[in-house]
């Protein structure tokens, strides 16, 4: 399920959280965006780079035994003990790791480490009977939708093509009735960051652990009609 089903059906976990963790106070306008088209072929999907992770997190669930993927996997961590296959080169800048992949991995070895590291944004391109997904890598600050001539937010961080149409249902979990073309993006106003009273004096922990109170704002476009939705943001 991905977290922006989980807010508006008040089903928070650790994965929603972590989506949240580097925002502060204040209103952040187009996020988490992704567009939809229905082929003869299945969905075509777009997103922003929220997505990344959940959408790799499903295509890992359809490989039978092993499959060929590049791309990468950026923390701030050392993941490199005890993985189950090779990382081709590490580059590092403010802390921040990239550990490029280009190999051949067991469905089993990529689930150990994203089970391991959670927090780490996993840019991965890959194909599978089910699908295929192409990303970027890059780090999430980086990676802030641009605009197109249009003025229009852009949805080009990863690119998922599936048969799968059942999926649709979870991609837009609020949308009854068929159609061809849908795109969200979303805005995030944080009022307040609710710190657990144990990290009140301690910055990084409280920045961490903090939920962030406000408000989300759903702009739907479902074939040119234009809808707009919105939920308390508490996570």
């Amino acid at each position: 399920m991905n977290f922006i089903r989980k807010i508006f059906e008040d089903r928070i976990d650790e994965e929603t959280h972590r989506q949240f963790k580097r925002f502060s106070k204040g209103n952040f306008e187009n996020r988490a965006v992704i567009e939809i088209a229905i082929t003869g072929k299945g969905l075509k999907v777009k997103t922003s780079f929220e997505f990344v992770n959940d959408l790799t997190n499903y295509l890992v669930n359809t490989i039978k035994d092993k499959v060929h993927i590049t791309g990468g996997i950026i923390t701030t961590k050392d993941i490199k003990e005890g993985l189950g296959f090779e990382i081709s080169n590490i580059k590092q800048f403010a802390g921040v790791k990239t550990y490029e992949i280009d190999t051949e991995i067991a469905k089993d070895d990529l689930f150990k480490v994203m089970d391991k590291f959670p927090d780490a944004v996993y840019c991965l391109s890959f194909t599978t009977e089910s699908g295929s997904l192409k990303t970027k890598v890059k780090t999430p600050k980086a990676a802030k939708p641009g605009k197109g001539e249009d003025g229009e937010v852009k949805a080009n961080y990863c690119v998922f093509s599936t048969s799968d149409l059942s999926l649709k249902n979870d991609l837009v979990f609020d949308v009854k009735g068929d159609f061809k073309k849908f795109r969200a993006t979303h805005d995030f106003l944080i009022d307040e960051l609710v710190v657990p009273k144990e990290y009140e004096n301690d910055f990084a922990m409280a920045r961490a652990h903090a939920k962030r109170k406000g408000r989300i704002i759903r702009h739907l476009d479902i074939d040119g009609r234009q809808e707009t939705k919105e939920h308390d943001l508490l996570v």
